[in-house]
């Protein structure tokens, strides 16, 4: 006689046992994911941050640049004057 080994039918309905366990791996997922959308948040906003003061920072050697260019200018316009 041959015996037919029982498999689980996965179409079957999960029991209670196994439903708690999904909703328990999913609000785990569902937590750890918030978590890691916290963390991206504010390493976007520090980065943002920075990014400001780096283009401040530009702005103004810009105009310090500009303001020794205009320098060199007067100074290259007085020496041929002489």
């Amino acid at each position: 006689m041959t015996t037919v080994s029982e498999q689980p039918d996965s179409s079957a309905p999960a029991g209670p046992a196994d439903m708690s366990l999904q909703t328990d791996h999913a609000k785990a997922l569902v937590a750890e994911i918030k978590a890691d959308n916290a963390a991206l948040q504010e390493a976007d906003e520090a980065a943002e941050s920075q990014a400001e003061v780096v283009v401040e920072q530009a702005h103004q050697l810009a105009e310090a640049v500009e303001e020794v260019l205009e320098e060199l200018k007067e100074e290259a316009a007085e020496s041929g004057h002489r």
